[in-house]
């Protein structure tokens, strides 16, 4: 089993990569990738290239992120197989649900697009507005509810 160290350096510098923007991608098929505003380990693409079969690994965003087509294969399968090469799970960033693959065939290039399907913070597609691919939020939904509950069980507990 081959690890993506995070003792390689990164193939592009945090700087250029801290304006990278990781909610547009050179695709409208269903793809996975890996892609950091701290970039990746320089051996991330021989990761990929082990895990995407005959789909190619593409860079995007200057070196901050790699992706490949989910060619004849399923989201779900290529995210395991890129874990299972050590890239980290907040990485990843896939478009499509976990049982979607690719609709084309890989050419080898692809071409910059803004529009189409867009994934979240959860991997699920959205539209192009949406809030972005896989950045890390700092509070959860439920933990909102939460706090939420806890400020209104004190406000009623005040006036009580």
């Amino acid at each position: 089993m081959s690890l993506v160290s995070s003792a390689a350096s990164p193939s592009a510098t945090g700087t250029s990569c801290s304006q990278a923007d990781f909610s547009v991608f050179p695709t409208q098929d269903v793809f996975c990738g890996v892609g950091s505003i701290s970039g990746v380990p320089s051996n991330t693409s021989d990761a990929l290239s082990q895990c995407c079969k005959d789909a190619p690994v593409e860079e995007f965003n200057g070196s901050c992120g790699y992706y490949c087509l989910s060619y004849e294969q399923t989201v779900s399968d290529l995210r395991v197989c890129f874990m299972d090469k050590g890239v980290n799970p907040r990485d990843i960033l896939c478009s499509g649900n976990n049982t979607a693959s690719a609709t084309g065939t890989p050419s080898g290039s692809a071409s910059r697009t803004s529009s189409g399907s867009v994934p979240d913070a959860t991997g699920e597609s959205g539209s192009p507005g949406s809030t972005g691919a896989a950045v890390p939020m700092g509070v959860s939904k439920a933990g909102l509810g939460v706090l939420g509950m806890f400020v209104m069980s004190a406000f009623a507990g005040a006036l009580l």
